[in-house]
């Protein structure tokens, strides 16, 4: 089960007493989250789903082919620079999937010591940074892959998820690149690692991650491959 701790979420339209008795309240937040299947706007997904609040949030899955509404004037002033995903609650607009996932577990009640968010945000640049760099950029893949990935399979062959005991954020962050690899770059062998192949076997039988990034990874896995010139 989810150690994920009890959730206070915010509810919409909610009526909240103000100083007077005889007077409410009432706020109303436009919660969304911009994205595409082909985003990492997923990795967002799968975290409101483990959440349990995804249905107190709208996703708006934009066309970044024929329409490139990613580019549009209007999305621009969610995120000046035209990416996927972003953010939107209320007057918050957030982007970067990384700040939207700490965003997320600081707003439902999962992080509530400084030391709490200091290794929330530790393993989610990790994860965004020095992690990804090492798998998806060519250059880098040969010298710094193989440091980064003994490292975390010893680590995961002393705890089942990335703080420890217990399913939080960082797994999210972490297991959702880990994912990824085998779907965008099959050529890279990850058999070395068996304790990081059995953590990334069971991030994906999550049923709230088996219903956003690892539908994304068996999508990708399924398009046909790209024809040789």
């Amino acid at each position: 089960m989810s150690a994920i701790r009890n959730l206070r979420p915010f509810q919409a339209g909610r009526c909240r007493p103000a100083v007077s008795r005889q007077a409410c309240v009432r706020t109303y937040a436009a919660t969304k989250l911009y994205s595409n299947p082909a985003s990492r706007g997923r990795i967002v997904e799968w975290y409101l789903q483990e959440l349990g609040v995804a249905g107190d949030v709208e996703v708006v899955n934009l066309d970044m082919r024929e329409k490139r509404e990613h580019k549009s004037d209007w999305f621009k002033k969610v995120n000046p620079f035209g990416k996927l995903p972003a953010f939107e609650d209320g007057n918050l607009k957030l982007f970067e999937s990384g700040a939207i996932l700490l965003y997320l577990a600081d707003k439902y009640d999962q992080l509530h010591t400084p030391l709490e968010r200091a290794r929330a945000a530790q393993w989610t640049l990790f994860a965004n940074s020095t992690m990804t760099q090492a798998v998806f950029v060519e250059q880098w893949r040969e010298r710094s892959m193989p440091d980064i990935f003994r490292t975390l399979d010893e680590l995961l062959s002393q705890q089942p998820y990335i703080e420890g005991d217990a399913f939080s954020v960082s797994d999210v962050a972490v297991g959702a690149y880990l994912l990824y690899i085998p779907a965008f770059l099959p050529q890279l062998d990850l058999s070395p690692y068996p304790n990081v192949l059995a953590y990334m076997k069971r991030m994906s039988e999550r049923p709230a991650c088996a219903a956003t990034v690892a539908s994304r990874v068996a999508e990708k896995k399924a398009e046909p491959a790209p024809a040789k010139a």
